[in-house]
């Protein structure tokens, strides 16, 4: 084999080992099961999380928030680079790249290009918390407590 049809035939191997890469990392934000994450989160009871706070779930990068009427879900990762976020005094901040979020998950400034994703929150019949990842709803949705 000469050199140059060496060098052509790993070429191609390598564009067509990158395209397969690129393309399984862009549809991991379509599909999460591609991503292994799982489906549904049980998250404990509802006393588990105080009234009025953000309580970051930190093995499922989710913030959980609870008043007196409900309880709401949602994502501690960063819409930039996926970076987990922490709770600011008036909303949420990317540590790595400065994003600033308000507390209804909306971009405030920064480079992040869309806003934060909120979760579907239900109880199971044994009364856990159950956030389920695979069905996002508006900011205002809230799982009624009541």
């Amino acid at each position: 084999m000469k050199r140059r049809s060496f060098i052509g035939k790993v070429a191609g191997i390598t564009a067509v080992v990158a395209g397969v890469l690129a393309a399984t990392g862009f549809l991991k934000q379509f599909y999460p099961f591609i991503s292994g994450r799982k489906h549904s989160i049980r998250i404990g009871n509802l006393h588990d999380y105080p009234v009025g706070t953000f309580t970051l779930i930190k093995d499922h990068n989710l913030f959980v928030y609870r008043d007196h009427e409900g309880v709401r879900a949602l994502s501690a990762v960063c819409t930039h680079l996926g970076c987990i976020l922490e709770k600011g005094t008036e909303g949420f901040v990317c540590p790595c790249h400065g994003t600033t979020y308000d507390d209804e998950g909306k971009v405030l400034s920064g480079p992040a290009p869309r806003n934060l994703v909120w979760y579907k929150v239900s109880r199971s019949q044994d009364g856990k918390l159950v956030i389920h990842m695979n069905h996002p709803v508006k900011p205002a949705y809230k799982y009624n407590i009541s």
